[in-house]
Formats: structure tokens, C-alpha cells, sequence
């Protein structure tokens, strides 16, 4: 008899799975490269109000600086298009299952995946995301979950896991472990 998944998730990707995924990917693992495109753009609109510069100068300065500090996604959507132009075939349906000792993807391929390899857990209002690396990720659907509610699921993931749900933050909201965060990923890569 074969073994029982605890829990099943799934995510028919579309356009907009795709998007969100590249998004959560890039706010997550590289708020040094957000952050420093906020102050260079913030720097640039301060250079422009400050210096005496001809008009037109300070109107790119001013221009640059807004798009900097207002485009803080654009390099994730735009590798999220890269990826969607060259894709040929149709977006796949990926399906987690959840054991007690393991996860099994499966999709375009299949692997089986030990809890301790995850390093990031993130949630949005939509869907859960396992990452087992900067381009290795879980997605997950809350709507479709079988097996128990979104909540179980996380609580059973986080406790094989050992790791804690998060959100991604805001510029606004970033603390001191975020900024250690930031800089050890930036020593990982």
C-alpha cells in the first residue's frame, strides 16, 4: 500500500504565478540591492534639488532618481518576462507533497526533498513559498490545499523545518537581523 501524503499543495502557473514568484524571490533575497537602489535614486533627486546644475540636468537627475526609488521590482519582472518569452511549452502544474520525513515535487519532473535542505519559508495573502535557494522554490496555492487548512500546513512544515513563516518586508519595516540577513546572502552567492 502506498504511503499517504499529510498534506498535498499545488500551483497551475500563469503569468501572474510567475511574476509573483520572481517578485517574492527577488524581495527576499536581495534587499541589499533594493536598498541600495533606494538611496542611489535618493541621491540622485538630492543632487539635483542641491546642486546648481542646468535645468535639464536636474530634470534626468530628478526623473532617475524617482524610477530608482518607485521601480524597486522592475529587475525581478523583468526576468520574470525573460523566462515567460522563452518559454515554449505551456506553464506547468507543480503539486508539493508533504510527508513526515520529505516533500515530493512533481510537474515537469519530480524530486524528493529532505526538510532540512529548505532555508526560507514566506507567505503572501495568496501563497506559500519553500525555498531551498536563491532559484529553487515550492509555490504553493493557500486555496488548494488538501490535507488540512493553509495554517496546519505551515505549522507542519515549520516544525520539520525548524524554520518560522515570514513576510517580506517594506524598506520601511527592515530591521537590524534583516540588514545580517541581507549581508550573509550576499556572502552566499
Amino acid at each position: 500500500m502506498a504511503e499517504q501524503a499529510s498534506f498535498i499543495g499545488s500551483v497551475q502557473h500563469t503569468p501572474d504565478t510567475i511574476q509573483r514568484l520572481y517578485k517574492t524571490e527577488y524581495y527576499t533575497y536581495d534587499t541589499l540591492h533594493i536598498l541600495s537602489r533606494f538611496l542611489f535614486g535618493g541621491a540622485l533627486i538630492a543632487a539635483a534639488l542641491i546642486l546648481e546644475l542646468p535645468r535639464p540636468v536636474q530634470i534626468l537627475l530628478l526623473l532617475a532618481g524617482c524610477w530608482l526609488i518607485i521601480s524597486k521590482d522592475f529587475p525581478a519582472a523583468v526576468r520574470a518576462d525573460q523566462v515567460l518569452d522563452n518559454r515554449k511549452a505551456a506553464l506547468p502544474l507543480h503539486i508539493c507533497s508533504f510527508f513526515e520525513d520529505r516533500v515530493e515535487l512533481s510537474g515537469e519532473g519530480s524530486m524528493k526533498l529532505a526538510y532540512p535542505k529548505f532555508q526560507r519559508l514566506i507567505e503572501d495573502e495568496q501563497y506559500l513559498y519553500l525555498f531551498l535557494g536563491r532559484q529553487s522554490v515550492c509555490m504553493v496555492e493557500k486555496d488548494g490545499v488538501e490535507g488540512g487548512s493553509p495554517e496546519e500546513l505551515k505549522a507542519f512544515v515549520a516544525r520539520l523545518t525548524g524554520l518560522s513563516w515570514q513576510r517580506n518586508r517594506s524598506l520601511l519595516t527592515m530591521n537590524l537581523a534583516d540588514l545580517r540577513q541581507a549581508l550573509r546572502d550576499r556572502r552566499a552567492r
